[in-house]
């Protein structure tokens, strides 16, 4: 039996995303939201830093993360957003329900959805890792960064 491309192309994808799902969690006070999104294959970069694009309005701002960490992984959760100093610091538990873990680098994904950012966050760490940033950070107010 022959089965059109789309069908072949919609299995594909629902047997990929089966070990990387994502999950939606609300959150408090600075963190509006927190979403994993999964994992999205290797990690085929040279650098090893996470990269964080940030959009949005300057009342809220959506922080898309990109980081690596170890293979088999297949569950984030707990998100968290605190401000240190100038620096914003977005971390997430990554687990694992029970399948194997391998010794090789995976890229994950994350999304945070920040409300009244404080004018002087300049930088952004994620799970205690010195981000790169892509984007403009967006202020509660019209001050300018330090």
């Amino acid at each position: 039996m022959k089965r059109p491309a789309s069908a072949i192309v919609g299995i594909a994808l629902a047997l990929a995303l089966t070990g990387c799902g994502y999950k939606t969690e609300t959150g408090t006070g600075l963190l509006t939201e927190f979403e994993y999104l999964g994992c999205a294959g290797d990690w085929n970069e040279t650098i090893y830093d996470p990269e964080v694009t940030v959009s949005g309005t300057p009342g809220a701002a959506t922080f898309l993360v990109r980081n690596p960490a170890g293979c088999g992984y297949d569950q984030g959760s707990n998100g968290r957003a605190r401000v240190d100093g100038n620096t914003l610091k977005l971390d997430y538990t990554l687990s694992s329900s029970g399948g194997d873990m391998a010794a090789c680098i995976c890229e994950y994904r994350a999304r945070f959805l920040i409300s009244g950012l404080p004018a002087d966050v300049t930088k952004v760490r994620v799970n205690g890792d010195k981000a790169r940033l892509k984007g403009d950070l967006h202020r509660t107010s019209d001050a300018p960064p330090r």
